[in-house]
C-alpha cells in the first residue's frame, strides 16, 4: 500500500468514526456497540500517525510541541470559551433552560445528565472562560471535545519518552513501549475498578491512562508495519476482505461483556480494551480498504479531513433538530435544552439527528474554506 493509499484509508477510517461518534451522542440502539470500539480507534489512528523522528531532538520535540498546541489545544480554548461566553444565549434560543418544568418533564434515564443554566452576568462570564483556560471545566455545548486535552498531553508526554529512547534500537524501542503500554492498562484498569463511574470529565490524569493505551497500540502498530512484520499479513487480499466481517462478529460477541467509556475512565478489563481496540481497527481498516477511491469513499474521506468541526459543531446541530421535532410533535421549546438529544424520539429522527450532526459542520467548513479563497 502505497503512501497516498494509506493516508486516504486513514481519512476514510476518521470519517466512518465521527460519523459513529455523532449517532453514538443520540443515544441510538446501537450506541453500546459503538462504544466498544469508536474512541479507542481515534486515539489509536493518532498513535499511529506519529512519527517517531518528532523526539528525535529537543528542538524536534518542541516544534512538535507547537504543533499540537495549535492543531488541539487552540480549537479546544477558542471553541469552549465562545460557548462558555454564549451561555445567555443559548437559554434565550432554547439550546439551554433555567425552566424548572424541565427537569420533570425529561424522559432519560440519566437525568442527572439533564441540568438547568442560569443567566449569568460578564463576571460570572469571565470566569467560566478562565475555567475553560485553566481545564477546570467544559461547557455543556463543548462536552464532546474533552478528549482533546487528554490527546494533547498525550501526545507530549509521548513526544518525550521518544526523545528519551531515541538511541535505543528498534527492538529495544518496541520492548520499551510494550512495557510502557502494559502499566498504562494495569493503571487504567485500576481507575476503572474503582470508581470510574463518579470520575467527572475534567480529571484529566485519570482519562490519560486508558488513551495512552489507545496510543501506544497504535505506535507499536506503526513500528510494527515499518519493520515489515505485518507485510505478509497485509498482502492476502483475502485477509484484509476477511477482517471486516470477522471483528464485527467478534465485537458483537464481546458486548455482553460491558461496552467502553473513556470518558470515565470505565474500560472492563485491560484484555477487553486492547481486544475491542484492535478488533474495531480491523473492522474499519477492512471497510476503509474495501472503499477505496470510489464515490463513497471520497466522501467520508472529505469527512474524515473535517473530524474537528463535526466535533464540535454537532450538538449546536442537534439543537436545530429538536426545535423541528419539539415544534412537529407539540413539546414545549423547553425541551430543546434535552442533552444531547431529546430522547424520546423515534430511531429514524436520531438518524436525522446524525445526518444534521455530520452534514451541517461540513456545509459550515466549506463556506470558511470558500471564504478565505475569496480573501486570498
Amino acid at each position: 500500500m502505497d503512501s497516498k493509499a494509506r493516508n486516504n484509508n486513514i481519512d476514510i477510517i476518521k470519517g466512518i468514526a465521527i460519523i459513529l461518534m455523532v449517532y453514538g451522542h443520540t443515544f441510538g440502539v446501537a450506541r453500546d456497540f459503538i462504544y466498544l470500539f469508536h474512541m479507542p480507534v481515534f486515539i489509536f489512528v493518532s498513535g499511529y500517525c506519529f512519527n517517531k523522528a518528532h523526539g528525535a531532538s529537543l528542538q524536534q520535540a518542541e516544534e512538535y510541541f507547537f504543533s499540537r498546541v495549535r492543531r488541539l489545544l487552540v480549537p479546544y480554548m477558542g471553541f469552549n470559551i465562545v460557548y462558555a461566553i454564549l451561555n445567555n444565549v443559548f437559554i434565550s434560543l432554547n439550546f439551554y433552560t433555567d425552566n424548572g418544568a424541565f427537569k420533570q418533564d425529561v424522559v432519560f434515564i440519566q437525568k442527572a445528565a439533564q441540568t438547568l443554566m442560569e443567566r449569568k452576568g460578564i463576571k460570572a462570564l469571565v470566569v467560566d472562560a478562565y475555567e475553560v483556560l485553566t481545564l477546570k471545566s467544559i461547557p455543556q455545548m463543548g462536552s464532546a471535545s474533552w478528549f482533546l486535552i487528554v490527546l494533547f498531553l498525550v501526545c507530549v508526554i509521548h513526544c518525550f519518552v521518544e526523545y528519551a529512547i531515541r538511541r535505543l534500537s528498534s527492538r529495544a524501542r518496541s520492548a520499551v513501549l510494550c512495557g510502557l503500554l502494559v502499566a498504562n492498562l494495569l493503571i487504567a484498569f485500576a481507575i476503572s475498578n474503582g470508581f470510574a463511574g463518579d470520575a467527572p470529565v475534567a480529571d484529566r490524569h485519570l482519562q490519560m491512562f486508558g488513551v495512552y493505551s489507545c496510543y501506544l497500540m497504535g505506535v507499536l502498530s506503526r513500528s510494527f508495519v515499518e519493520d515489515g512484520m505485518l507485510d505478509k499479513l497485509i498482502a492476502k487480499k483475502w485477509v484484509v476482505v476477511c477482517a471486516g466481517p470477522v471483528a464485527f462478529a467478534v465485537l458483537l460477541g464481546l458486548l455482553p461483556f460491558g461496552t467502553l467509556e473513556l470518558s470515565k475512565s470505565s474500560i472492563v478489563n485491560p484484555v477487553f480494551l486492547v481486544a475491542t481496540t484492535f478488533l474495531g481497527m480491523a473492522m474499519l481498516a477492512s471497510v476503509a480498504e474495501d472503499l477505496g477511491n470510489n464515490f463513497l469513499g471520497r466522501w467520508l474521506t472529505f469527512i474524515g479531513k473535517h473530524t474537528m468541526s463535526i466535533l464540535f459543531l454537532h450538538i449546536l446541530a442537534f439543537k436545530l433538530v429538536s426545535i423541528g421535532y419539539c415544534m412537529a410533535v407539540g413539546k414545549p421549546m423547553y425541551m430543546v435544552a434535552s442533552w444531547p438529544v431529546i430522547f424520546d424520539a423515534p430511531e429514524y429522527v436520531l438518524i436525522i439527528y446524525t445526518v444534521v450532526g455530520v452534514a451541517l459542520p461540513l456545509l459550515v467548513d466549506v463556506m470558511v474554506d470558500k471564504l478565505k479563497a475569496i480573501r486570498a
